[in-house]
């Protein structure tokens, strides 16, 4: 029966599931108001499945299996498959990896064999309005280089809606110079944001001031 309830979720989330979850489609259509959907689980997870229902990808059906089955995920064709689920942190994180043959000249010699990883992170924490900030940011490395998008919406509680924060994500891709191969980094633990500056060559911090970075 579980096994049939997981096939059942998974073909509800797989409309568009190819490029609903890509980087540079979701920099242009993420600013939508999202309903949230009532649910007895933690914040976090009912935020994140509100929130994949507009976007699904197989990211997010690599959590649905990891719930599903106790944290027992078919890798199939993926080298590494890893759901870290941390529902008093406010925070989820689901990462995959495959080896690849490089088919096209880019930054690395055709015929290589790299590593592509997809990141997906959610995490939200409160506002001083009572109501919650949730981010998601995503990484998903490419033939020649990778895509990555962040993305801030308020939770109005009383509401039950996912409102997006325009203004929070567009100074954190200020802090970034808008460069799309920057994978920001959402907290497990605290409110400020981290990424690698690939220009300096170090690891950069993005402060949270109360109200935004």
């Amino acid at each position: 029966m579980k096994k049939i309830t997981i096939i059942a979720i998974m073909a509800l989330f797989a409309t568009n599931i190819a490029n609903a979850q890509a980087p540079e489609d979701l920099e242009n259509t993420w600013q939508k108001t999202i309903t949230v959907k009532e649910s007895q689980g933690p914040i976090v997870e009912k935020l994140f499945m509100s929130w994949a229902e507009e976007f699904p990808g197989k990211l997010v059906n690599l959590f649905y299996e990891y719930k599903f089955t106790d944290g027992k995920i078919d890798k199939q064709d993926l080298d590494s498959v890893n759901v870290d689920y941390a529902p008093k942190n406010g925070f989820i994180e689901i990462y995959s990896s495959k080896s690849t043959v490089v088919d096209v000249d880019g930054n690395f010699n055709k015929g290589e064999v790299v590593t592509r990883e997809k990141i997906l992170q959610a995490v939200y924490w409160n506002l001083p309005s009572g109501n919650k900030l949730f981010g998601v940011s995503i990484k998903v490395d490419g033939e020649i280089l990778s895509e990555c998008t962040v993305m801030f919406y308020e939770y109005n509680v009383a509401k039950g809606t996912l409102t997006p924060r325009a203004e929070i994500t567009q100074n954190v891709l200020d802090a970034i110079d808008h460069d799309t191969e920057i994978f920001v980094k959402l907290p497990k633990q605290g409110r400020d944001l981290k990424y690698f500056d690939y220009a300096s060559g170090a690891d950069k911090v993005i402060k949270w001031n109360g109200n935004g970075f």
